[in-house]
C-alpha cells in the first residue's frame, strides 16, 4: 500500500511539473491583460476560469491572484465571486 501511495505522489508531482512548464506563457497572457488595461470582462473571466482550474492542481496560484486583483478594479462583484471559488478550493 505504501508503494502505491508513493507511486501516486510521484505521478502527481510529475504532472504538476509538466503543468509548470506552461507558466511562462500563462504569465505573459496575464501580463497582457493587465498592461493593456483590458476591460473585456468575458475574456478576463474565461482566463480566470482557466487559471482557477490550474490552481486546483497546485499550479498558477500567483497568476490567478494577480489577475484577480486587476479584475477587482473592473468588476468588484465578479472578482468577489472568483475569490470565493478560489478560497473554496483551498
Amino acid at each position: 500500500m505504501e508503494d502505491l501511495i508513493k507511486d501516486i505522489k510521484s505521478v502527481i508531482s510529475e504532472f504538476q511539473q509538466s503543468l509548470s512548464l506552461h507558466l511562462p506563457a500563462l504569465e505573459a497572457e496575464t501580463e497582457e491583460f493587465i498592461t493593456s488595461k483590458s476591460q473585456d470582462k468575458n475574456a478576463i473571466e474565461h482566463y480566470l476560469d482557466r487559471l482557477l482550474s490550474l490552481t486546483t492542481m497546485g499550479v498558477g496560484n500567483d497568476l490567478f491572484v494577480k489577475l484577480l486583483e486587476y479584475y477587482k478594479t473592473i468588476d468588484s462583484e465578479g472578482a468577489a465571486f472568483y475569490w470565493e471559488e478560489y478560497t473554496r478550493e483551498e
